[in-house]
């Protein structure tokens, strides 16, 4: 497959999905992991939305390198999108900008909208990998950044 084949495969894989597993790491160093809504742009970039007030938006404060899993919700096969990157927190402008983009691309009810103090991160893959079953062999591939 080429990569420009496999780029559209993903994304159109994440497009077609809504939720994530996302993970950050507290300030003793231990993982955390959260269920996120999220959307992408054309440049895979991940968008979400929290509340200052939950832990996550603090340990991404000390620490924007995350990471998120989406995986195909069926028994077989296997299909997951693993992306590593770099969260940045938004500033009113772009969080309007991208809050628009995220609510067209998912209509899931989102429960933190319209808190006071709701805000938005954009995350920078560094690496997206590809794991894909569909043959009845799993295949790991890493897109070319």
């Amino acid at each position: 497959m080429t990569q420009t084949a496999l780029r559209a495969q993903v994304e159109e894989f994440l497009n077609g999905h809504r939720k994530a597993v996302f993970a950050t790491v507290d300030a003793d160093g231990q993982p955390h992991t959260s269920l996120m809504l999220y959307a992408i742009d054309d440049q895979l970039n991940v968008y979400f939305g929290t509340r200052k007030a939950f832990r996550k938006f603090d340990q991404i404060v000390a620490n924007n390198r995350v990471s998120l899993s989406v995986i195909e919700e069926v028994l077989d096969p296997l299909q997951a999108v693993d992306i590593r990157g770099v969260a940045e927190l938004l500033d009113d402008a772009a969080k309007a900008q991208w809050f628009a983009h995220f609510k067209s691309k998912n209509p899931s009810k989102y429960y933190v909208e319209g808190a006071p103090d709701f805000v938005m991160f954009r995350v920078r893959p560094t690496q997206i990998r590809w794991l894909d079953a569909v043959s009845g062999e799993l295949s790991i591939t890493n897109l070319p950044e």
